[in-house]
């Protein structure tokens, strides 16, 4: 009972000492510098919204004069007024739409470019989970070569095996200790790379759970209808310049109001004022309208080239996920069969001197082969999985 405590207890430190995927996920979206700056830039673009919206300031005039007429008493004048610009109520609402429109347009593009930075980071964690297993199964491998290099070690002072066996096994055993060297700097470059594209010191050594890989399936079942965000970001500028559009389709985009008093020599003035541009009177406006429409144009052609890319890359994904899914099928079925059905007569022939060391090397050495190359096909798998999550734009 204690046993069974104890080892409930070590299980459950250990899963607490190490760092999941879902943890990476939420240090990314709350602490990530990306993360962070999507918010600021949303608070900015709402302020700028919000000062579009506001009531252009009051203007206030004060002027003094000395007249010295001819044949008339001389003295000072004065002149105090207030003017106040307004914008064509339509021209207005127009504008707030282009502005709430292209700022829209801006975030939907930082999420879009912070969503392929999430799936980065799940394919290099799985690559990191991998390179793990592999560090663990060949370092496995290893020891138990060494074990068996300590026996044959101690055969060959005894005379039971040749001077050139214990050669080729020595050989063997060097070859196997500097490919343990070489997989575990690879699996420490993998952790790195993973570390520098996080940004944050969530690491502190611990080891990743790896209890939370994506299973390796066949045939996904993704239905994401929504359009991408990069579609939404496009509509969005598609909505600013048909705003834009609207905005230039007037006689008018302001006119000014004013209110004096003028004080002359004997003489007090009250003055209205009212002024209005004439649009028709510049080709200002005209330009502009044909601008718009041809910016239009330009995000509709982008629009729909982006999804006849994404429709054919979703099928080209689709089929090599699958080819990989094969691949991965058949490398196990046949380090199956050589693990549990040939291995055991090499070893055991080796062993009663009936097949030679080469032959038990070679053997080995096939072993490794089809494990390092059923990594790599793992690897490729998730790669072409997260780049058909970021095509698809998957969030989860």
């Amino acid at each position: 009972m204690k046993s069974l405590f104890f080892i409930l207890t070590f299980t459950v430190f250990l899963q607490a000492s190490s760092i999941s995927l879902n943890n990476i996920l939420q240090k990314l979206r709350y602490e990530h510098p990306m993360a962070k700056s999507i918010q600021e830039y949303q608070d900015a673009y709402n302020a700028e919204n919000n000062a579009n919206s506001s009531r252009k300031a009051l203007q206030i005039s004060a002027e003094e004069a000395y007249t010295s007429p001819d044949f008339a008493e001389s003295g000072y004048e004065y002149k105090v007024g207030i003017q106040q610009s307004f914008m064509h109520p339509s021209v207005k609402k127009s504008l707030l739409k282009s502005a709430r429109y292209e700022s829209d347009a801006k975030i939907l593009n930082l999420k879009h470019s912070f969503l392929l930075l999430k799936n980065n980071v799940r394919l290099l964690y799985h690559i990191s989970c991998l390179d793990q297993k592999a560090i663990k199964q060949y370092k496995t491998s290893y020891e138990a070569f060494k074990t068996l290099y300590l026996k044959k070690e101690k055969a060959y002072r005894y005379g039971e095996i040749s001077k050139k066996e214990l050669l080729q096994l020595q050989i063997e055993l060097d070859r196997l200790k500097n490919e343990y060297k070489h997989y575990r700097s690879e699996e420490k470059i993998s952790r790195n790379n993973l570390q520098s594209t996080i940004l944050l010191p969530i690491f502190q050594n611990k080891p990743l759970s790896c209890q939370d890989t994506y299973k390796v399936i066949e045939r996904l079942t993704l239905n994401n209808t929504q359009d991408s965000l990069q579609v939404q970001s496009l509509n969005k500028k598609i909505q600013s310049v048909e705003s834009d559009f609207n905005r230039f389709n007037t006689m008018f985009d302001s006119f000014t109001l004013s209110a004096s008093y003028q004080e002359e020599l004997n003489t007090n003035r009250f003055i209205l004022g009212l002024s209005i541009p004439l649009s028709f009177t510049s080709s200002i406006n005209k330009e502009n309208r044909a601008a718009a429409l041809y910016k239009k144009s330009a995000f509709t052609y982008e629009r729909e080239g982006i999804q006849l890319q994404k429709s054919s890359k979703i099928a080209l994904l689709k089929k090599r996920l699958q080819q990989e899914f094969q691949d991965i099928e058949a490398l196990n079925s046949m380090l199956e069969r050589y693990e549990g059905e040939l291995m055991p007569l090499v070893e055991r022939g080796y062993q009663l001197g009936e097949d030679s060391a080469i032959e038990y090397l070679l053997s080995k050495r096939e072993i490794w082969k089809f494990k390092a190359q059923l990594i790599k096909h793992y690897k490729n798998y998730y790669q072409t999985l997260f780049r058909l999550y970021s095509v698809l734009e998957i969030k989860d």
